[in-house]
């Protein structure tokens, strides 16, 4: 026992000597933190053009009660009544880039409800053509040709044909940039043809 006491008592001290002020305290290491991730650069916002269409396809048919034509028509005026607030001098341009954008998204919706209403084809054609998106124009000006030969679309389509040809008025501005393009002054000679009227302008006048 008193041998067991002894050994007891030297374990103590050496366990008690190891914790001593003289031997110097090993610092924890520091925390462990994760790396930071690394910050993803944003992709360009760029605008992709559309894809071209054939003009000699025919528009697909739409029955009478798949369209929504009422709320496509308020849709089309609400989009042209932007149009026109941008236009406006006194609104910043950051705030003109936003009233064109909102019209085309209004522009698109009212298509979706309506495929077949003439002011949001044209109207949609215009605000791209103000944004470079020259192929998406052409298309729809395209569209607008293909409504032209059907009898209840017929004065309508006309009436924005004047605007865009210049007919009887100025040529529509928004389409000034759309006049260096040849596929455009192409499409234009085809909106002529056969309508022997000297005020068509081809838009040769603008280079």
């Amino acid at each position: 026992m008193k041998h067991l006491f002894l050994g007891l008592a030297l374990g103590l001290s050496f366990a008690l000597g190891g914790c001593g002020g003289t031997q110097e305290v090993t610092p924890p290491p520091p925390p462990l933190r994760p790396e930071p991730e690394p910050v993803a650069e944003k992709p360009k916002s760029t605008q992709q053009d559309c894809e071209p269409t054939e003009g000699s396809q025919e528009l697909k048919p739409i029955s009478f009660d798949e369209r929504s034509i009422p709320e496509g028509s308020k849709l089309a005026e609400q989009a042209k009544a932007k149009l026109r607030t941008a236009d406006s001098a006194e609104v910043e341009r950051s705030m003109r880039e936003q009233y064109v954008t909102e019209a085309v998204d209004d522009f698109i919706t009212a298509l979706r409800a309506d495929p077949y209403n003439v002011t949001a084809t044209y109207g949609l054609a215009a605000a791209y053509a103000r944004i470079g998106r020259s192929q998406c124009t052409i298309n729809l000006l395209v569209r607008l040709l293909q409504m032209r030969p059907h009898p209840s679309k017929r004065p309508e389509v006309e009436a924005h044909l004047d605007k865009l040809l210049g007919r009887k008025q100025s040529l529509d501005p928004d389409f000034a940039d759309m006049r260096r393009d040849e596929r455009f002054r192409a499409l234009i000679a085809k909106m002529c043809e056969g309508t022997n009227d000297p005020n068509c302008v081809y838009g040769a006048a603008q280079r």
